[in-house]
């Protein structure tokens, strides 16, 4: 894996060690780390599916948010102090996706306003959604399955 800042993991957990931890995915081990408090939000145990976003540093992925079993994403803060609200706003965003008959595919990504979740319909289309932090459909868009931006999420969609 490269230096990245907006990698995305997705796999099975196989071992813990306090606030690190790592992941099996479809490429190969990933060694992350949640940092103290974000240990403190999540209680992780081998075997546990994780979905990850965070960045690639040299030795390991350092987790900004992360969704247990295909749960609601909970963003995790390494040393800076983290909005209460977060995970209200996450909640009612995905709340907004399933309400408009979408599958969440991936984890969702907080930008400063809104949210951009890709979505899955029933006939397997994908799309792109902007939900404001009041659970607002802002617009939405269709994704190729060809799509660059989307394509980590898209590939392991299958």
């Amino acid at each position: 894996m490269t230096h990245d800042d907006h990698t995305n993991v997705s796999g099975n957990v196989t071992d813990v060690f306090a606030h690190r931890f790592v992941v099996a995915t479809a490429t190969g081990r990933v060694l992350a780390d949640l940092g103290t408090r974000g240990a403190e939000k999540v209680k992780l145990l081998v075997g546990d599916h994780v979905d990850l976003w965070g960045e690639m540093k040299p030795s390991e992925l350092k987790v900004s948010r992360i969704a247990q079993s295909g749960g609601v994403a909970i963003s995790i803060g390494h040393g800076k102090p983290t909005d209460d609200r977060e995970d209200l706003y996450a909640a009612a965003a995905l709340g907004t996706v399933a309400a408009h008959g979408f599958a969440v595919v991936g984890v969702p990504r907080r930008k400063p306003k809104h949210f951009e979740i890709l979505g899955r319909g029933k006939g397997g289309d994908f799309v792109e959604l902007h939900i404001e932090l009041n659970g607002t459909l802002r617009n939405s868009k269709p994704v190729p399955a060809s799509d660059h931006e989307w394509a980590q999420e898209i590939k392991q969609a299958g």
